[in-house]
């Protein structure tokens, strides 16, 4: 394809652009001055115009040659003004030889460029002139213009060394006609090692006078020349076969400099005070040092820097390909001639007698006034591929960078600089580079922004308004280089322009500077065939940067020259630390686009500023949160891009994958935030996650055993009961995508391999494929590199989404690449619904962790279930599957219901996830906290411990349950932050209650490298009243001492308190407002703080709304310390505020916070609650300001504090006494009973607020749940719904126990309310043929009076079951351990907490392993120690038997371990319908008690199962027949062999729990002459 010619420029788009640069670089006056010069020269440029109109017309590129020709009569010599060095990358060569090796294989590489030169570009439509014009090509200099002159039939190349001037044959023409090819290594090679083995160079051999000529003015060099020229002979000859070369090689005597700076130089203009080997006459030099390392020299008259890089990179690679151990050297050190004839090169003469030859080093060219500096910035290659993969970025990313570092060093001064970056236009015939001007108001304003964003730390604030600011200067600088590269650059236009234009012009000294730039910025996102290189620079002050993009880095050159070169060190530290500040910001910008979400993140921006602040939006949902938690949120949305073992992440990577995260969520709550589905909003934010590089899906996919990629995804609509999913896929970009159009468009639910690619073709779904190479990243390279054998996957990073939508709609979505290694063909839970994913009309979830465990286990399904079939909450489910079925599998799973709750539930190491609910966003890196010792207080988000290292008694620390998020609670979002403040609260008043102290103090203090969190100090010695407590001493601290103290400092002068008052109301959005003083109490209350804020005192108001104020202190121990107070009088114990005043005064104290960390530049700000000083509520803010370019402050002594002494402080103090600890802990967590049954009038309400009471209804809902859980799920049996009253009592024993009966009347009839139901059981076991049991939960009575082991009312759980008194002992026992194991898994805090141990119940499970013991009663009769163990039935009727007392049953507890069964018990001693003992003479019961705890807990029996068993046993017991009439009958229509048991739910918790009462067992008692309400 042709190229098209340069076009000619349009006077009003050059004139126009010049203004902008102008605009920006000129003060306004300097700039009103222009534009009036412009006005009046208007016509005359106008002629300008015309006539260069018609001197470009019909040339191909004339800017071209305006270029050259300005080069090319330039008077400087070219050492320093056109001769470009680079450094070429390390060589694979070694040792002795590696120059030599070296020289022949770069040679050869030459060679086989000049023979083949469509291997430097292929087939790429650009211009060739420059290419053209780089072998075989010199600058000759000329009298007034040098001359470009190229020898197409030029076979060999000049070695300069200090044997002298050898021309080296590189190529070889077969015949006339044929084209030309490269010499073999060995000719080269033997030709290099013959030159180099001749003595030193005579003075007519020596090459460093026809090379210094060369560097020298090109005035001076022509006029020598010519001189050389004239006189003939062997000097002339010579000069041409230099002038002829294909290019000049130089082999240095020494290594090459350590430093790449020196390097440059070095290959510039020799080495120090050595001769100059360079003939700067030729296009291109190599130099080849001692070492094998290596570099090149351009002419810059010939060809730009960017087809220099292209060549080098193309001659490095080429060279490194050569095998130069194919070379055979021969014992005489030469390799054996592949060609007929020697190849000896002869060294050159130049004899010069007669001419005369300025002395001039080199070396002496590079003045003082000039310097050269280099750096590297790495990071992982997989960040510098995202930063190219957006067009434009990187070089912006380097633009942007410099334009700040030049602002931090120059200051303003900076801002009148014009910045150049040279812009290819190759496009064009002959096109070279054209100037941009790449500073605009955007990137000031970006520039701005940067410089007032980065705190004292050197880290910048990275918010939504500075990913505006970026995006605008991208899209603007992007828009100038574009508009260039269409031939709209102005450079070439304003140099003919001025060129036209005489000395006196008054518009002339505005257009000069663009002549000669302030600063160059070249260089290439990536040249892994350039190590390093160097701009020139031309003017006396004047600025080059260049950088070289590699794989894992950049590398900087910065060529300062005049007042450059003065501040060149500063500047380079700067630019240093600012690239990898930008490049932070840059890569957020680039994962954005990677995943489509800039205009949404922009438009996300926007709406907020329209509609309201994120932070009122905060409030919002805050106070709707605590008005009604029952209130449906209008959308919910969460997120995860994978959970695994803990990985070593810097904060920065945190923030980076917290960012996509973030971009990912919000892409899918745009969805729902506009009315649309959930299914949308989950395939949005998945497609976004598997754009992203840091994600294993899609993109991000990690590599199988056979380096490919097999992605597989599922998505899932739960309203619609329907899913599709696809495995196994190579070629689609999002398989995301491939499984909803499965799910759409296919009668299939899953496809895998081949056949799922075909069919997403096959639908119109073309534009979703992609070639491997796509899904290539370094990061998962290595992985699969370093996989270790065992197949174990540390993160493997499954992202999935699920969402409620307005519209009460369920749906998830996953994907993944799978495991690192995996076989070929694997499937995983990801395309498995049931395993890694679910969603129904209830419910939607997704998991991360080891699939094919999930696969294994149907996780999914299985918490699914638990939530729809056993009625568990959602969290509840989560974590039942986690830490019951998987056990110690690494596992995380994100769910949402149909209520709008949110769950993410994890034990691994760490889980990528986000959120959005109630409108609130989160994103963050989990880390949950594992191991947190002395524990006294948590919720599912937080939790507070006792600290080891306490300052004061009982000192806790109240912290999120995860190791990761900001370090400053003020840092934390608006929900999370009062939910912690609350949290702090409710464990202030905790600890006064429980270690009898009258208040707490707060301090919270941000620590780095720890998370948010608030130290709760008791306060110990105080008395009941208040009374003021000052501390002895005094301290101040100017800056950030590692600490903070409430301790007041010496008076400050007025005039400081106005300077710093005035520092933070300037950040006020109304600085000068006038103050309100409001004061919501008593307007005669005198105090201090009352006079403040009525005004009536002096003050340093800095901020108030309608509710608080906050002024400085006169008297702080650092600067800017604030005092928030209420307009509303409280007392200053701030913890006893109600909720509502106190959840405002938080609210305000986070944003003066805010505002004092802006205000004073403060890395953080410290808050402390104390209150005694003054008696009226009052919280202290510190600014944390640290001190420039000073270490971290020193650690702090321990201090400890046993009593208060009138000050707090976040200083730690020395470790506690693991004794100490525990003693506090537990006199903190024990939960003791109050008792307040005995006073049954305050019982009710008292309760309600009762811990004891409070965790006895979560046990007892246990209890009736597993109860149910194990009968109906395990047992299969029938639950019976039973009354309360009977007839059929005629004993004293009631119905066979040692209870009275409680007779009452009903509705006129005389019944019982019995202690059993017993019979009802049996009867409701013939009502289902095959029923293997019936059962109940249910109050039952007893008459007597209640003591510790009885109660009037209680509550049973008894069964009924087929089978003899085995079985039922069996069942009994099963039952036990399943509601042990339930209370353990659900409750084992709050038995801890009770009963001091866990020890009791996990023994007891031990035992139940295998069947308990059992002791005949006359054999436990014989085991007592004394009389007092044993007891008639009935006194003094000896014919009824013996039993054991409470006594006793306590010994035969002990004896077996805790828990036995006491059987084969007196019959007349139990009911009449307990079975006989075969062979006992009706004297002994099939009967048992399992002992536990108090002792008797479980009753059991078998019963006697015909008609005539039951008549003989009533006749034994002297009990009438006609009562039992029914249970009679009952046996004759339906003989069965039934056993039953009931268990006394009172009597187990008091084991449970460890108590000795049972009355403390229920929360609304029933004693006998006591009336409790309800």
């Amino acid at each position: 394809m042709e190229l098209p010619n340069y076009p000619i420029p349009d006077l009003d788009v050059t004139l126009q652009e010049a203004s902008r640069v102008l605009q920006l670089t000129l003060n306004p006056e300097q700039y009103q001055h222009y534009k009036t010069a412009l006005l009046q020269q208007r016509d005359a440029l106008q002629e300008v115009q015309e006539h260069l109109k018609n001197h470009a017309s019909g040339r191909e590129n004339w800017v071209t040659e305006e270029f050259k020709k300005r080069l090319l009569s330039c008077y400087d010599p070219l050492p320093t003004s056109t001769a470009i060095p680079s450094v070429l990358p390390s060589s694979k060569l070694k040792g002795d030889l590696a120059q030599i090796e070296r020289a022949t294989a770069l040679l050869w590489a030459v060679a086989k460029l000049y023979s083949e030169p469509c291997l430097v570009e292929g087939d790429v439509a650009t211009e060739r002139t420059q290419q053209s014009q780089v072998f075989g090509a010199s600058r000759l200099p000329g009298k007034n213009q040098d001359e470009l002159k190229t020898y197409p039939d030029s076979l060999h190349t000049i070695l300069t060394c200090r044997e002298g001037i050898f021309p080296i044959q590189i190529l070889w023409k077969p015949s006339s006609g044929e084209p030309v090819s490269p010499l073999p290594l060995n000719d080269i090679h033997s030709q290099l090692v013959h030159a180099m083995s001749h003595q030193a160079a005579t003075p007519e051999q020596d090459p460093s006078i026809v090379c210094g000529l060369s560097s020298l003015n090109r005035q001076a060099w022509h006029s020598v020349r010519m001189d050389i020229l004239k006189a003939g002979g062997e000097a002339a000859a010579s000069l041409e076969m230099m002038e002829s070369a294909i290019l000049a090689v130089s082999l240095e005597d020494s290594p090459a400099p350590a430093d790449l700076a020196e390097m440059l130089n070095t290959i510039r203009l020799g080495e120090k005070d050595g001769k100059c080997l360079r003939y700067y006459d030729k296009v291109v030099n190599l130099v080849v040092f001692k070492d094998g390392q290596a570099g090149m020299l351009f002419e810059h008259s010939a060809l730009d820097g960017m087809v220099a890089g292209l060549v080098v990179e193309r001659l490095w690679q080429l060279s490194e390909s050569e095998n130069m151990e194919m070379i055979k050297t021969q014992p005489n050190g030469l390799a054996p001639l592949s060609k007929a004839g020697s190849l000896h090169p002869k060294p050159l003469n130049v004899p010069l007698e007669g001419i005369t030859v300025p002395e001039k080093s080199v070396s002496s060219l590079l003045q003082s006034s000039q310097s050269v500096m280099t750096f590297e910035v790495s990071s992982y290659p997989d960040v510098f591929t995202t930063l190219r993969g957006l067009r434009g970025l990187y070089d912006a990313w380097i633009n942007f960078t410099l334009q700040l570092s030049l602002r931090q060093t120059l200051g303003d001064a900076a801002m009148n600089l014009i910045m150049v970056t040279p812009t290819h236009m190759r496009h064009f015939k002959h096109g070279r580079c054209d100037p941009t001007y790449s500073t605009t108001m955007k990137s000031h304003q970006l520039v701005i922004a940067l410089a007032s964003c980065i705190g004292p730390d050197n880290i910048p604030q990275y918010t939504n308004e500075l990913f505006r600011l970026f995006h605008l200067a991208f899209i603007e600088h992007k828009n100038l280089i574009k508009a260039t590269k269409l031939g709209f650059g102005v450079g070439p236009h304003l140099a003919a322009l001025r060129k036209s234009m005489s000395q006196d012009n008054p518009l002339k000294k505005f257009l000069d500077p663009f002549g000669c730039p302030s600063i160059y910025l070249t260089g290439s996102d990536l040249m892994e065939g350039v190590e390093c290189a160097v701009g020139n620079v031309y003017a006396s002050d004047q600025l080059a940067v260049t950088y070289l993009g590699r794989k894992d880095k950049v590398r900087i050159v910065l060529n300062g020259k005049g007042t450059f070169a003065s501040v060149l060190g500063n500047l380079r530290e700067r630019f240093e630390l600012n690239l990898k500040l930008i490049m932070l910001l840059a890569l957020r910008y680039a994962i954005a686009g990677q995943m489509g979400a800039i205009e949404c993140l922009l438009q996300d921006n926007e709406e907020k500023l329209v509609n309201g602040s994120s932070t009122e939006d905060e409030i919002k949902a805050v106070e709707q949160k605590n008005s009604n938690k029952n209130i449906k949120p209008d959308f919910t949305l969460l997120i995860h891009g994978g959970a695994g073992e803990e990985m070593m992440l810097n904060q920065k990577v945190v923030e980076i994958i917290e960012f996509a995260l973030q971009t990912a969520l919000t892409l899918g709550a745009q969805v729902l935030s506009h009315g649309g589905s959930s299914l949308d909003a989950v395939q949005k934010s998945v497609v976004a996650l598997e754009d992203c590089f840091l994600f294993n899906a899609g993109k991000g996919s990690v590599y199988n055993r056979d380096g490919e990629q097999e992605m597989e995804a599922t998505i899932v609509d739960g309203h619609g009961k329907n899913s599709g999913s696809v495995a196994c896929l190579r070629n689609v970009k999002n398989p995301i995508k491939a499984a909803r159009c499965v799910m759409e468009k296919s009668v299939h639910s899953l496809l895998i391999g081949e056949g799922a690619e075909e069919f997403i073709e096959s639908v119109g779904e073309k534009e979703t494929t992609v070639k491997a190479d796509y899904f290539g990243t370094d990061l998962r390279f290595k992985e699969l590199i370093m996989k270790s054998g065992d197949g174990k996957n540390n993160h493997p990073q499954t992202v999935g989404a699920v969402a409620l939508d307005k519209w009460g709609k369920l749906a998830a979505a996953t994907s993944t690449g799978g495991l690192v290694g995996k076989w070929k063909g694997r499937v995983g839970d990801t395309a498995i619904v049931g395993a890694g994913i679910y969603a129904d009309e209830k419910l939607a979830v997704t998991c991360s962790g080891d699939g094919d465990v999930f696969l294994r286990q149907t996780v999914a399904h299985k918490v699914a279930s638990l939530y729809n079939l056993k009625g568990y909450s959602l969290r509840q489910a989560c974590r039942e599957v986690i830490y019951n079925d998987l056990e110690e599998k690494c596992a995380g799973i994100i769910a949402v219901d149909h209520h709008g709750e949110a769950v993410i539930e994890t034990n691994a190491g760490v889980m990528f996830v986000g959120s959005m609910v109630n409108g609130i966003p989160r994103t963050e890196v989990l880390r949950p906290m594992k191991g947190i010792c002395n524990v006294i207080w948590e919720t599912d988000e937080l939790v507070a411990h006792l600290q080891s290292n306490p300052w004061t008694p009982g000192a806790t620390v109240l912290t999120r349950k995860r190791m990761n998020g900001p370090g400053s609670i003020f840092q934390l979002v608006l929900p999370d932050y009062v939910a912690i403040m609350q949290g702090a609260q409710a464990v202030a008043n905790l600890l006064c209650e429980k270690l009898g102290v009258q208040r707490c103090a707060l301090v919270s203090m941000p620590e780095l490298d720890k998370p948010a969190n608030i130290k709760v100090l008791p306060l110990h010695g105080l008395e009941p009243n208040w009374k003021p407590k000052l501390a002895e001493e005094i301290e101040f601290n100017a800056y950030d001492p590692g600490y903070c103290s409430s301790k007041s400092g010496p008076r400050c002068e007025d005039s400081h308190l106005d300077q710093v008052q005035e520092k933070i109301r300037s950040r006020l959005p109304t600085p000068n407002a006038p103050a309100c003083f409001d004061f919501h109490g008593d307007l005669s209350d005198d105090g201090l703080f009352p006079r403040i804020i009525r005004g009536e005192e002096q003050q340093w108001r800095i901020w108030e709304d309608n509710e608080h104020v906050a002024f400085l202190t006169p008297l702080p121990n650092t600067p800017g310390l604030t005092v928030l107070v209420p307009r509303k009088p409280h007392t200053s114990d701030i913890f006893r505020m109600n909720k509502s005043d106190y959840t405002d005064l938080i609210v305000a104290v986070r944003k003066v916070a805010h505002l004092l960390q802006d205000a004073m530049n403060a890395r953080g700000v410290a808050i402390i609650f104390e209150g005694f000083e003054i008696d009226y509520a009052h919280a202290k803010l510190i600014p944390l300001v640290p001190q420039t370019n000073a270490p971290k402050p020193p650690a702090v002594a321990p201090q400890f504090c046993p009593t208060y002494k009138g000050y707090v402080t976040s200083v730690d103090g020395p470790p506690a006494n693991e004794e100490d600890l525990s003693e506090i802990h537990s006199k903190i967590t024990k939960t003791i009973p109050p008792q307040s049954w005995q006073d049954p009038l305050t019982h009710a309400s008292s309760a309600i607020n009762s811990k004891w009471y409070r965790n006895l209804f979560q046990i007892q809902n246990t209890l009736f749940h597993s109860t149910v859980e194990y009968f109906n799920n395990k047992c299969k049996y029938g639950y019976a719904l039973t009354p309360i009253t009977t007839d059929t009592i005629s004993s004293p024993m009631g119905l066979g126990s040692d209870s009275e009966p409680v007779f009452v009347n009903m509705l006129g009839q005389d019944v019982y309310l019995a202690d059993s139901m017993q019979f009802v059981l049996e009867y409701f076991l013939r009502f289902h043929d095959g029923l293997p049991g019936a059962y109940y939960v249910s109050p039952s009575f007893r008459g007597e009076d209640p003591d510790a082991t009885h109660l009037n009312q209680f509550y049973h759980v008894e069964c009924e079951l087929l089978g003899d008194m085995d079985v039922a002992m069996s069942i009994a026992e099963g039952y036990v351990a399943h509601l042990t194991k339930a209370m353990l898994k659900q409750h084992s805090d709050i038995i801890l907490n009770t009963a001091g141990k866990l020890s009791h119940a996990q023994e007891l499970l031990k035992n139940l392993e295998g069947p308990l013991p059992r002791v005949a009663l006359d054999q436990a009769i014989h085991i007592m120690p004394s009389s007092d163990c044993l007891e008639w039935v009935q006194e003094g009727q000896p014919q009824f038997g013996r039993k054991l007392t409470r006594k006793g049953e306590k010994v035969l507890i002990e004896k077996y371990g805790g828990a036995v069964w006491l059987t084969e018990m007196d019959h007349l001693g139990v009911p009449f319908y307990q079975a006989y003992i075969e062979d006992s003479g009706q004297s002994k019961a099939k009967a048992a008690d399992l002992l536990l705890g108090l002792g008797e807990t479980v009753g059991l029996g078998e019963r006697h199962s015909t008609p005539d068993m039951v008549r003989e046993a009533l006749q034994h017991h002297a009990v009438p027949e006609d009562s039992y009439k029914w249970y009679i009958n009952m046996r004759q229509v339906m003989p069965l062999l039934t056993s039953g048991w009931g268990m006394g739910t009172e009597r187990y918790l008091c084991w449970l729990l460890q108590h000795n009462d049972v009355r403390d067992m229920q929360i609304i008692p029933r004693l006998k002459a006591k009336k409790f309400l309800p």
